[in-house]
């Protein structure tokens, strides 16, 4: 055979060997996504358990091959050493992660993925330290797949790497309903029937370990009832702007939701009528969003009786959010049923 021939014949012998990995590299290649929730767990066992998504927390995450022989090995390895990191992803305010793996030529392959994250030490040095290892997961059967992209849902991820915002609420065992308790009550942090516990500090925690959350009253409205002209003058609509002055988000949902609380005394009946509306609008930072309610009833059947009417407005009453000033959540005013004048003092 000529050389010249030779030469045709081994090129082609190399075209079919590069088009056959090729086939085999597109027909199961893809990439890997992993997805969960970052759940950190304090005091197990000690009967004060408590547990709290970790937001904001960086993550980094990297594959190994199950068993068997790999590219670079003459043999079985146990295990196989680590592969470099897909990269780095953030948990959102609910713990929860979405990161995609570099283009796997073999991703239906069974994998063990190990989850780092960017802890803080005890020499007050950052670095990287393990999470956990999900292991065996099989390529051939993710969660989901779209095109040549795996989805596996890893679920709560639970690591006791760091702290849960925590605060002790202490028992309260009185029975004394006596005004002077009530009001002695209402002074101080909120307790509970029996011995104390510890309970995860209300939402509003920032990135940086202190309150996120601001809420104040930008301003508060009191008017007959809207679109109701005919309406006895003891039937209120009421209206709060309520504006964040932290640098966290207020989202109205899930465990950033609080309420608005009214409340007003009615003279001749000598006693305080509560309503309430909640805020599910979100609120970003430094902005401020308008509450209504049409629920406000000063008399109790007929038109009210008294020339006018104190009415306090509180934000967050059930201390469900944390804030960085606890004092700004209050406004007051005076509402005049006679001339439908509200004056905020």
């Amino acid at each position: 055979m000529k050389k010249s021939q030779k030469m045709v014949k081994s090129i082609l012998c190399i075209g079919f060997l590069l088009f056959g990995f090729a086939s085999v590299a597109s027909a199961d290649g893809g990439f890997w996504r992993v997805t969960g929730e970052l759940i950190n767990k304090d005091n197990p066992g000690t009967g004060f358990e408590t547990s709290c998504p970790m937001s904001n927390v960086k993550l980094r995450f990297k594959s190994r091959w199950l068993g068997g022989t790999g590219v670079g090995f003459t043999g079985p390895v146990t295990p196989f050493p680590w592969g470099i990191s897909w990269g780095e992803a953030t948990t959102n305010s609910n713990g929860r992660f979405s990161e995609t793996s570099y283009f796997f030529p073999d991703a239906v392959r069974g994998r063990d993925v190990l989850i780092e994250a960017w802890v803080l030490g005890n020499d007050f040095r950052y670095k990287w330290r393990t999470v956990t290892i999900v292991r065996n997961i099989s390529g051939a059967s993710p969660n989901q797949q779209s095109g040549n992209i795996r989805t596996f849902d890893l679920g709560q991820i639970e690591t006791s790497l760091f702290e849960c915002p925590t605060v002790f609420v202490p028992g309260d065992n009185s029975n004394d309903d006596s005004p002077k308790i009530a009001e002695d009550k209402r002074n101080k942090p909120p307790t509970k029937q029996g011995p104390g516990t510890i309970e995860p500090v209300p939402y509003g925690m920032g990135p940086n370990g202190k309150p996120g959350l601001d809420l104040e009253f930008t301003s508060v409205v009191v008017r007959h009832r809207d679109n109701q002209p005919n309406a006895p003058a003891e039937r209120i609509s009421w209206e709060v702007v309520v504006r964040n002055n932290g640098p966290l988000k207020y989202t109205g949902s899930g465990s950033c939701k609080t309420r608005v609380r009214m409340a007003v005394y009615i003279p001749e009946l000598g006693k305080e009528r509560e309503y309430f509306l909640s805020m599910t609008k979100p609120i970003a930072a430094g902005a401020e969003e308008t509450f209504t309610s049409n629920s406000g009833n000063l008399g109790e059947i007929s038109d009210a009786n008294s020339d006018a009417y104190n009415i306090l407005f509180e934000i967050d009453p059930d201390n469900l959010i944390l804030e960085s000033d606890e004092n700004n959540n209050e406004e007051s005013g005076v509402y005049t049923p006679a001339t439908e004048n509200f004056v905020t003092q």
